[in-house]
């Protein structure tokens, strides 16, 4: 028993070790989620102030009176350079302040554009009208739109910095024509600038994109790889942990108005703020496992000298030697204990008794049954008529009598199954019954009358043939004229109703009130309803139920209720 405690002491440990360290990992892992999706809607906010901004300034280049007239106004080559100086000068007025935009560019209808470059940044194209987003922006009508390096006509710097292009048409203000376009350059790396600042500490990684045109892609290599797989983008917007090369990282997904931002923490890098309690918390567990450990000890052997004689005894119960003990107990628990012990003791024993006398019982029962299913003189009768049909000539009536006596056997047999089909039971008494009536001719007739629902339910072989031969042999043969059966099969509620009827001679009231199951006695003509009502109690206990009717002259009704189960419930029980 100590070592018991000792391992039992040692799983809860363990298992409290393991409950406490998820449910640490679990806070730390809110807390970095909160701080995440923080992070995560500041950048989205920081971009939609940039783009806001750029809009505003946009709009400040379209509502220039200066741009709107130089726009729309017919140059020669000489008048187009004189009149660049001054758009140059409007432009420097907007974007003075501006430190975000790397370029500006303001593009006439006749392909002629004037530029004001804040940083390096340059045009590579001959016209704006091959651009791919041409048709959008003329769609758009003065709506904003942004591309890549304004679709890979502006030249990346000598570094390879990428930029982020701001384009609408300009329309003319009094008629609504459109009399050119404005291209802002924002470099992407003023955008980085948004989310450089550390977080407690960490840095975080960050990948912004729209329609599967990535923006800002992840630093970090692998998790660039497992942004781009299915996983990754069938995920709902929110935070969901993922590792990656050995390292847990959590995610933060937002989708707004067609952009996606999604930012990575690594877990691993990030401190644990409870380390401090901890630190505390160890040591308290130690402690408290000792305690316990010494008061397991002291329990242990004020119980262990009435439990070993109580092993004692058992062990002598194994072997069948079933005796009470007296232990002579100081506390309540191991009286109470010693008391259910012997009163157990007692139970098996009266068990043991009772499955003693219910093996007899079914002993009894399956010579019974054995004697059904050889009956020497009914295969001798049987084989017997066939012979004197087979003398007379009737082919036919011999095949049809050697052709019941076999399916009879064969069923009955049934390859030693004690269970089978209720429709496999009524062809066994179909085939009795065609034996004997061509061994009696029009001594009966049969009605046989079976629900197919009811043709798979299991039940006890040679259950209806000991009744109908009761029916012959005790009803209509002594009452020497043509009589009648009726055997039924049907569902009512939970139970599988059995008939057999007849209109035989019946039976007295004194004799059909000892009919008792307990009766079964040595005589095999009792087997028939006595016999089978005691066997079918063995398979289905108290929950059988059956009733006879009877009296002289009008014959005799057997019911027999079973309680219906599906073919799974019977192997279970079984």
């Amino acid at each position: 028993m100590i070592t018991y405690y000792i391992l039992l002491l040692l799983i809860s440990l363990l298992i409290s070790s393991v409950l406490y360290q998820r449910f640490n990992r679990g806070l730390v892992d809110e807390k970095i989620a909160e701080v995440s999706e923080q992070s995560i809607y500041a950048i989205q906010s920081s971009m939609n102030s940039l783009f806001e901004s750029t809009s505003k300034y946009s709009q400040r280049v379209i509502a220039s009176s200066t741009i709107q007239d130089t726009l729309k106004t017919e140059f020669t080559y000489d008048g187009f350079v004189s009149s660049n100086s001054m758009i140059r000068k409007v432009l420097n007025e907007i974007f003075l302040a501006e430190s975000n935009v790397a370029s500006v560019y303001l593009f006439r209808n006749d392909d002629l554009y004037y530029s004001l470059e804040l940083q390096e940044s340059k045009l590579n194209a001959t016209s704006i009208k091959t651009a791919p987003w041409y048709p959008d922006v003329v769609r758009k009508n003065g709506g904003l739109i942004w591309n890549i390096n304004a679709g890979g006509i502006l030249k990346p710097s000598a570094e390879g910095e990428q930029y982020l292009s701001f384009i609408r048409l300009v329309n003319d203000l009094n008629t609504a024509e459109h009399i050119g376009i404005v291209m802002i350059n924002v470099p992407v790396v003023q955008i980085k600038k948004l989310y450089e600042h550390p977080i407690e500490g960490k840095k975080y990684d960050v990948m912004v994109d729209r329609e599967d045109t990535p923006l800002i892609q992840f630093e970090n290599p692998q998790l660039n790889r497992f942004a781009q797989t299915d996983e990754f983008l069938s995920h709902a917007q929110g935070s969901f942990i993922k590792s990656i090369a050995g390292k847990r990282y959590i995610f933060e997904k937002i989708e707004v108005g067609g952009w996606r931002y999604a930012t990575a923490f690594s877990m691993s890098e990030w401190p644990n703020p409870y380390n401090a309690v901890n630190r505390v918390l160890f040591p308290i567990v130690a402690f408290n496992f000792i305690f316990i450990f010494i008061g397991f000890i002291w329990i242990t052997r004020s119980i262990i000298h009435p439990i070993l004689s109580l092993l004692k005894s058992m062990r002598k119960a194994e072997t069948g030697d079933y005796q009470q003990v007296l232990l002579n107990p100081k506390s309540n628990e191991i009286r109470q204990l010693q008391d259910r012990y012997n009163r157990m003791i007692v139970t098996v024993q009266e068990s043991i008794d009772n499955v003693k006398e219910a093996q007899r019982l079914r002993r009894k029962l399956e010579l019974h049954i054995l004697h059904q299913q050889i009956k020497p003189h009914f295969l001798y009768n049987a084989l017997e008529s066939a012979g004197y049909l087979a003398l007379a000539g009737e082919r036919e009536q011999t095949y049809q009598l050697i052709s019941a006596l076999a399916q009879y056997y064969r069923l009955s047999l049934s390859k030693g199954n004690e269970i089978i089909t209720l429709k496999a039971e009524f062809d066994i008494a179909e085939n009795y019954l065609t034996i004997q009536s061509m061994r009696y001719p029009e001594l009966f007739t049969v009605v046989y009358d079976i629900s197919a629902d009811l043709y798979n339910f299991p039940i006890p072989k040679l259950t209806l043939q000991p009744l109908v031969e009761n029916s012959i042999y005790h009803g209509i043969r002594p009452m020497g004229q043509t009589g009648n059966i009726i055997i039924s099969a049907t569902l009512a509620g939970r139970y599988v109703v059995l008939t057999i009827e007849d209109d035989g001679i019946g039976i007295p009231e004194d004799k059909l009130s000892s009919i008792k199951e307990e009766e079964l006695d040595h005589n095999a003509a009792s087997f028939g309803l006595r016999g089978t009502i005691t066997r079918l109690r063995l398979f289905y206990g108290d929950s059988l139920s059956y009733s006879v009717s009877s009296s002289p002259g009008n014959g005799m009704n057997i019911r027999i209720e079973i309680p219906y189960m599906e073919d799974s419930e019977w192997k279970k029980e079984g």
